[in-house]
């Protein structure tokens, strides 16, 4: 079930850190837990795509989303590279944090089962909006916890799950996707990725855990290489280094949609 793919930067287009913004899209509000909503903004070019891409992003999690999209995060891998999937024919979703967390939420947060109520109320609202559609939900960075916990709390909540720059490594007190055990996922029938880069800087995200992470759950895994704005040590889990797959987000979605497509055997670029 393992898929190693090296890509080399040097031979790959670059999509801009900041892609076309989503801005045709609507602001939906979702009530979530007693008293709590949930913003998401959703730009489908259809009433009927083949797949709805719930995207959470990285550290803090808010998008501070308005009528035009995300007004905050845009760098973030995922958002950034939203109107990608809109481009292919996908509807895509930016899910926000919730409203008694307006600022952004930790990792603990991302964990409980607050989190996962959120999750599901956010996934139940897309599937009455694109009933004959399948929900993926596409994850980066310490978006991967919130995904993690839905996946390990019920994999039947959404169709697929993508988890790329997975936090594996517990750093500095902070749980990680290791303390989860996912025992009701390890079946053919639910379907997890996990993407790497190897060049990935960042202490809580290292290639060699995600591989190992995505084996002893049996998850399909792939393994990218780009080192474009790995010099800058401060910025090792930023969305414009390795960790956010900076120079390569064309090649990285092209992955996750042939796998969401259902290739299995993706080509190797070298």
């Amino acid at each position: 079930m393992m898929r190693i793919f090296c890509l080399l930067a040097a031979s790959l287009a670059v999509i801009h850190s900041h892609a076309a913004p989503l801005d045709h899209g609507d602001l939906v509000t979702i009530p979530t837990r007693d008293g709590v909503t949930q913003s998401v903004f959703v730009e489908s070019p259809s009433s009927n795509p083949p797949w709805v891409i719930a995207l959470f992003g990285g550290t803090p999690g808010a998008l501070h989303l308005d009528a035009t999209g995300a007004t905050t995060l845009r760098g973030n891998f995922v958002i950034r590279s939203a109107r990608h999937w809109v481009e292919q024919g996908d509807a895509v979703a930016l899910v926000d944090t919730p409203s008694d967390h307006p600022n952004g939420v930790d990792d603990t947060f991302r964990l409980s089962k607050e989190s996962f109520t959120d999750t599901q109320a956010v996934v139940a609202a897309l599937r009455q909006r694109f009933p004959h559609s399948k929900i993926a939900l596409v994850s980066t960075s310490a978006g991967t916890m919130s995904v993690g916990n839905a996946l390990d709390r019920d994999p039947t909540v959404a169709d697929a799950f993508v988890l790329t720059s997975p936090v594996t490594v517990p750093h500095k007190g902070s749980p990680s996707l290791a303390s989860l055990g996912f025992d009701s996922v390890r079946s053919s029938k639910y379907r997890v990725l996990t993407v790497s880069n190897a060049d990935d800087g960042c202490v809580s995200s290292p290639a060699f855990s995600g591989k190992r992470f995505a084996q002893r759950n049996d998850f399909d895994y792939v393994e990218v290489e780009s080192s474009e704005g790995a010099g800058d040590r401060g910025e090792q889990c930023g969305a414009h280094s390795p960790h956010g797959f900076l120079g390569i987000e064309k090649e990285v979605l092209g992955d996750i949609s042939d796998w969401l497509k259902g290739s299995r055997s993706l080509p190797n670029r070298r």
